[in-house]
């Protein structure tokens, strides 16, 4: 009898939080757990690849670092993200474009490199945006807007993937205590 390979779960952003909430209950269902994240978690869970990903170089060889340990992607939570509280006349530029990286260019790149491992796998893109990203929040303002563009990914990717096995789910949680 041959048994079926565990599934795996790549979790962004698992050093706190929802990243870390979502690494147990993946492995609470059997699920083999690849965390990502800048820095290796206190606690971690499953096997950990430290990556900057506001960086975009990093992609490709995080892919391939992925699928050498796991063999396969069946859950792709795109977590990782960062806030900025301030009005947009004090904000700096170099502040906006480090938000928009990390909070909507990365989960973008990363999904649309893993795709191809996703459909082989009938698998998810579950991405973590925010309640933000449709409600204005004064001193907010890139956040909500990173946010929003987030918002609009998850929903055309999930249009552009009917039909194809992957499904896209997008989270829009509200004001939690994760540390953030």
């Amino acid at each position: 009898m041959v048994s079926k390979p565990r599934p795996v779960a790549v979790i962004t952003g698992v050093t706190g939080g929802f990243g870390h909430a979502f690494a147990r209950v993946f492995l609470e269902h059997d699920f083999d757990i690849i965390g990502i994240s800048r820095h290796v978690p206190t606690n971690p869970i499953g096997r950990h690849l430290t990556a900057d990903l506001s960086d975009p170089n990093v992609f490709p060889p995080l892919l391939e670092e992925v699928l050498q340990i796991g063999g396969r992607v069946d859950v792709l939570i795109l977590n990782a993200g960062v806030g900025l509280y301030d009005s947009w006349e004090d904000m700096s530029m170099d502040e906006l474009r480090r938000l928009m990286e990390l909070n909507f260019f990365s989960p973008a790149a990363m999904a649309r490199l893993f795709l191809p491992a996703l459909k082989q796998t009938g698998g998810t893109v579950v991405i973590v945006s925010s309640v933000a990203g449709i409600l204005p929040i004064a001193y907010m303002g890139a956040y909500c807007a990173s946010k929003s563009a987030l918002n609009a990914f998850s929903n055309t990717l999930r249009a552009e993937l009917a039909g194809t096995g992957v499904h896209v789910l997008n989270l829009l949680p509200g004001r939690i205590n994760t540390g953030f």
